[in-house]
């Protein structure tokens, strides 16, 4: 599918919706923002296209997780097929991350390191151009038809005529995504593996996304929380690039026996900053909270429910 992507229905949310009609909105709108970005990807002019079309499918991933019991069953298919083109988008995306990082180091590293620096940074390149060869190959084949046509029939206009009020779901759906980020980002400590970190960050950002696509309903507190939960998202994101970037330094290593001794620095430097990034979670939780705080007041009271069986990974 080329060109503007076409109009799937309606992708606005607001107060006096079923939550049903709000859930849809959700996914329409990442479904359109990723049929409108592939152009721009293919055409690997501007790197923001990529990373763009890739938050798009992240969010869509997670819209369907947190709504999927207000949504049709086609939706589940569409998370499924959001899997596989984030497969083919990350590598690309990836590869940018890891150079811009390195490039940002660079200047700052010992005369006798910078040529393993450089070196790192053509293999980074290669590595980036071959992944963006199967991209193009995918988006431009079978696969990328089957989603195109799958977002376009997926989501019929009429949806639950018996779903609750946005108001009333939403709530529910803010504080159990807030609930879980707050329980992991608890139990962290500076020592825990990087893992640990990483699920945090994975919560941080589908607790955000669900703020911000509720944020219509919920006013200026739900967007305020969902910035500061953006801020610690990056921090922890920070961490896994370095993470990443240690992972990728050992794949150099047998591409660059040349430069073992830059390359192993370079993994200690990422891996002591991210020892500083893990100190410092607990700074950027507490703005977290204190927005909560605000956000909660204003949320309708949570009605009890009985336990309800648990559901599927979002």
């Amino acid at each position: 599918m080329d060109g503007l992507a076409p109009f799937l229905g309606p992708t606005w949310v607001e107060a006096g919706q079923t939550i049903a009609q709000a859930a849809s909105a959700v996914v329409r709108g990442q479904l359109s923002a990723i049929l409108a970005r592939r152009d721009g990807t293919l055409a690997g002019e501007d790197p923001e296209e990529l990373h763009q079309m890739r938050v798009a499918c992240r969010r869509l991933r997670t819209a369907v997780g947190l709504f999927r019991r207000w949504l049709p069953e086609g939706a589940e298919r569409l998370r499924e097929e959001a899997g596989w083109l984030g497969s083919v988008l990350g590598p690309v995306r990836d590869a940018d991350v890891q150079m811009e990082s390195l490039r940002g180091v660079q200047p700052s590293l010992p005369e006798d390191v910078r040529p393993g620096g450089e070196a790192f940074l053509g293999w980074i390149s290669a590595v980036r151009a071959e992944a963006f060869r199967r991209m193009r190959s995918e988006l431009t084949s079978g696969p990328w038809a089957r989603f195109a046509d799958l977002a376009i029939s997926a989501l019929p206009l009429s949806g639950f005529s018996d779903a609750p009020p946005v108001e009333e779901a939403g709530a529910e759906v803010i504080r159990k995504r807030y609930r879980r980020v707050r329980r992991l980002v608890r139990a962290l400590e500076p020592t825990q593996p990087d893992e640990a970190f990483h699920a945090a960050r994975i919560a941080a950002k589908k607790a955000r996304y669900a703020m911000e696509f509720l944020a219509p309903v919920f006013g200026p507190d739900a967007r305020g929380c969902a910035k500061r939960l953006a801020d610690l998202q990056d921090h922890l994101g920070l961490l896994q690039d370095r993470a990443v970037a240690r992972s990728w330094l050992r794949r150099a290593q047998s591409d660059l026996p040349e430069h073992a001794f830059a390359l192993g620095f370079l993994a200690g430097w990422f891996e002591a900053e991210g020892r500083a990034l893990k100190q410092g979670v607990r700074d950027r939780w507490r703005p977290v909270r204190e927005a909560w705080r605000r956000l909660e007041r204003q949320l309708p009271e949570a009605e009890e429910r009985p336990p309800e069986a648990p559901e599927g990974p979002v």
